[in-house]
């Protein structure tokens, strides 16, 4: 009912809209149409980051499937301690650019929860069928509890039990602290505590799955794991990106587009879009610390990062947009991760770094990423190309299974033969990489030509010129 009260004008409004001039695609129907207008409304600028965050922390979405059991708990610090070892190594060429406060862990814990279906058996199973979830964003805004309805089709149509985290949020926690967060999820998983309910887990059991910023989490750490595999730390079974932001730099044509139906809008100026207070007073007080630090340390960022209005993002400095963990797109190489599954929608904002992440993990010899990586790809050790499979559906916006829509079904149903795939319950290989459309008849089909057309930006990992320079 509080819901209600407080969308009332905006439901009675979209209504209206609906029946009079259409939804905002011919396929949404009215649920669809005040998700959007629901969304839009919650991204509104003129917040604080605090309200923003507040105001996301309460949101939600669609409803939670009947029957699910959700136990919440903590992760042990001790995980995470275990998780900032790793990450010293792999992070250190990064180091001049990172706030260094992500080290001090301000609480006892990770906040954490199981979203599960009565099953007596799972633990005795010899295929204890695992999913990391990471939720979406922004990397500042969202909680766990916004995502049961996502949370809950997963474990319900997977059949599997799913972790997921409250990872901490920037500005607050900036990168990477919740890269590091992730790390210990995974890290619990494989080497529980005695009173954790559950014997160690096979990391092939595990498949890491996000949406948004979730999903980018969840190849960036795919990519950590692989990149410390010096350290013994296996690889889970496979990585699942529900429309994932893997591109900070925000250089794709679809992030730009003005024709795009999404809720999110056009990011020319990027998601540090917020009214001043004292989160943001704080973030800005330690980037002047940080710039005399950056200043003594080598360039790792291309010239077109250094922006005369500030920070495109509340994640991280924009010297650090480039960093594979924060931008997995411009990865040197995408080679030897587990199986991929990417979907995005073909309103998607995010739709084309989608396509290009899937074209350089696939085809790591023949897509290379940003220039002025050149020639680092010769040199990584991890040249073998990953499968994966990519789906693009038609009319649909960014991270569509919020929304109550016939796509929602069928990708849930395509994600759950993935995940019985890549663990193999089904004994059956992997087929093949792929890159496929899907239309609002739910016929597979090769991408459009359209979608291929960011194969061939030059652009790419090049944050585009603001809008007054280009008058």
């Amino acid at each position: 009912m509080t819901d209600f009260l407080k969308y009332s004008p905006l439901l009675i409004s979209t209504t209206i809209k609906h029946y009079l001039n259409g939804p905002p695609r011919p396929s949404w129907n009215l649920k669809c149409h005040i998700f959007w207008a629901k969304y839009i409304s919650l991204l509104k600028s003129s917040k604080t980051i605090e309200q923003k965050q507040r105001a996301s922390f309460s949101f939600r979405p669609a409803p939670v499937q009947d029957g699910v059991m959700i136990n919440e708990f903590k992760i042990d610090n001790k995980y995470r301690n275990e998780a900032q070892v790793h990450l010293n190594i792999i992070l250190k060429p990064f180091e001049h650019v990172l706030d260094p406060e992500w080290k001090n862990l301000k609480d006892d814990g990770i906040i954490s929860e199981w979203v599960q279906f009565p099953d007596d058996e799972w633990e005795k199973k010899e295929i204890r069928k695992t999913i990391l979830y990471l939720h979406g964003g922004a990397y500042y805004s969202f909680c766990k509890e916004n995502h049961r309805c996502i949370t809950s089709s997963l474990a319900k149509i997977a059949n599997a039990r799913v972790l997921v985290i409250n990872y901490r949020l920037a500005p607050q926690n900036q990168f990477p602290a919740a890269l590091q967060d992730a790390l210990a999820a995974y890290l619990y998983l494989l080497n529980p505590p005695k009173d954790a309910g559950f014997e160690p887990l096979n990391p092939k059991n595990i498949v890491i799955c996000g949406d948004s910023a979730g999903g980018g989490l969840s190849l960036a750490l795919g990519l950590a794991i692989r990149d410390v595999c010096d350290s013994g730390l296996p690889s889970c079974a496979g990585i699942i990106g529900l429309s994932p932001w893997v591109d900070l730099t925000i250089s794709t044509a679809s992030i730009l587009d003005d024709e795009c139906a999404d809720y999110i809008r056009n990011m020319k100026r990027g998601t540090a879009n917020y009214a001043e207070s004292q989160a943001s007073k704080e973030y800005k007080e330690k980037d002047v610390a940080l710039a005399a630090k950056i200043k003594n340390g080598p360039k790792i960022w291309h010239d077109s990062f250094e922006r005369p209005d500030g920070r495109l993002h509340l994640y991280v400095i924009n010297e650090g947009l480039a960093i594979p963990y924060v931008s997995p797109m411009l990865a040197e190489s995408l080679g030897d991760l587990p199986p991929l599954l990417l979907t995005a929608g073909g309103d998607d904002r995010f739709r084309d770094e989608a396509i290009y992440l899937a074209h350089r993990s696939s085809e790591p010899t023949k897509y290379k990423g940003p220039s002025y990586n050149a020639g680092k790809f010769e040199k990584s050790p991890f040249q073998t190309p990953t499968n994966t499979t990519l789906e693009i559906y038609e009319e649909m916006p960014h991270v569509f299974q919020f929304m109550e829509h016939a796509f929602t079904t069928k990708s849930y149903e395509r994600i759950a033969e993935f995940i019985n795939r890549v663990i193999n319950t089904l004994n059956e290989p992997l087929p093949p990489s792929s890159y496929n459309y899907i239309n609002v008849k739910g016929e597979l089909s090769p991408l459009k030509e359209l979608h291929k057309k960011v194969l061939n930006w030059e652009k790419i990992g090049i944050v585009p010129t603001i809008p007054h320079e280009m008058n």
